[in-house]
């Protein structure tokens, strides 16, 4: 009787386990490497690291670091968070269900720091920005 009760407790504590592990997120997310960011007067220009070595541009309107959205509430589609850790500039890319959902950028505060670049034409990339979601190249 008892090896039966031990058993069967096993076997609920496994069940259970196994369904708290293993409930699907709702976002998926990826992380890649900036390598230069420069500062536009209507957004953030991404130099990432794709896979290969090989850089990849993406344009991020300041528009999208807050949203309004029906009741007054709003909502963000990006993020910066600022700081000297040795890691920093790298970016999260988040998706959901429905595609893409937002992107965390992780900058250097201090704007002298080689991952902050100058642009020396700016007004080429004026018509950039006017996007409903990055491009992304892994």
């Amino acid at each position: 009787m008892k090896k039966w009760v031990i058993i069967l407790s096993l076997i609920i504590l496994a069940t259970v386990t196994y369904n708290i592990f293993s409930a699907e997120s709702e976002l998926y997310a990826r992380t890649v490497f900036i390598h230069r960011i420069f500062n536009h007067p209507t957004g953030f220009i991404v130099h990432y690291q794709k896979q290969n070595m090989r850089l990849h541009e993406i344009y991020i309107p300041y528009s999208w670091f807050q949203v309004p959205r029906e009741g007054g509430v709003t909502a963000w589609r990006a993020e910066v968070i600022y700081g000297n850790r040795p890691e920093f500039p790298f970016m999260q890319i988040f998706w959901d269900r429905n595609g893409f959902s937002h992107v965390r950028l992780f900058l250097h505060e201090n704007r002298t720091h080689p991952s902050w670049g100058t642009l020396r034409n700016p007004s080429r990339f004026n018509d950039s920005f006017d996007i409903e979601e990055p491009y992304f190249r892994f």
